[in-house]
């Protein structure tokens, strides 16, 4: 049997409306797959380096990884909102409101930041005293927490930016992006934590600066290497970022449980 070809209107679209049907779905499953266990490396990474130096550190990241794994969540939950929108209004053509879709991704990013770390940045000393009776512990945490969590920008932004690349099938920048900012966390954790001797806070600022880092990577990609234009001045602020945040329930959901 011939093997299907996903054919659209408008082949010069990019390889989603020409490729054929297997290979497409392994250059798209594969890449995502990759960068997920990346993503993961950032916590793996600075668990190793920090167990080296302090084991109050240690058990302040074990507290805080729960609180990450919110985080990431609500990040990657609000990107396949935008991702499911635009895929569907690239599908029929729609371009110009597939623009608008990706255009809304960055103010529904900011805004997801604002309330998750106005809330972390709040609850963050309440929370590492219901974790542990430890005071050392106790300021490991609000010090890593506080870092990772209010100042995670680049990682709502970066979840974001993923999504408007892959909703047009290019899976392979975002993969770069992640592996790129997993080498400056590596490289960052030892020289913040200890040359500098940072401790914790190092630990916290390797990671936010890597993520700063992926998501500049993923803005360039979108600015010259993308099919989507921004046309965030022509977003509908009524109902349209509700609309995108109950289609990203879902996601978010299964992210937290």
């Amino acid at each position: 049997m011939a093997e299907k070809t996903v054919k659209l209107e408008d082949p010069a679209n990019n390889r989603m409306g020409s490729a054929k049907m297997l290979p497409l779905i392994l250059t798209m499953a594969l890449p995502a797959m990759f960068s997920m266990l990346i993503q993961a490396l950032y916590n793996i990474v600075d668990s190793f380096f920090i167990g080296r130096c302090s084991e109050a550190g240690l058990t302040a990241l074990s507290i805080i990884y729960p609180l990450q794994l919110l985080m990431i969540a609500l990040a990657v939950g609000t990107g396949v909102g935008i991702n499911t929108a635009m895929a569907y209004f690239l599908g029929i053509h729609d371009r110009k409101r597939a623009d608008e879709i990706a255009g809304a991704s960055t103010p529904l990013a900011l805004g997801m930041w604002a309330l998750f770390a106005a809330v972390t940045c709040l609850m963050m000393p309440t929370y590492a005293r219901m974790s542990t009776p430890s005071e050392e512990v106790i300021r490991q945490v609000v010090t890593y927490g506080r870092i990772t969590c209010v100042c995670s920008i680049g990682l709502f932004l970066e979840s974001g930016w993923t999504k408007v690349l892959q909703a047009e099938g290019n899976m392979t920048r975002p993969m770069t992006a992640q592996i790129l900012g997993a080498v400056v966390n590596i490289v960052l954790d030892p020289l913040l934590i200890f040359v500098f001797d940072l401790g914790v806070a190092g630990a916290a600022w390797a990671t936010i600066i890597s993520q700063l880092v992926s998501f500049c990577l993923l803005l360039a990609g979108c600015r010259r290497g993308s099919n989507v234009r921004l046309h965030i001045r022509n977003v509908q602020l009524k109902g349209f970022y509700l609309s995108l945040i109950h289609i990203s329930e879902p996601t978010r959901h299964a992210q937290i449980s």
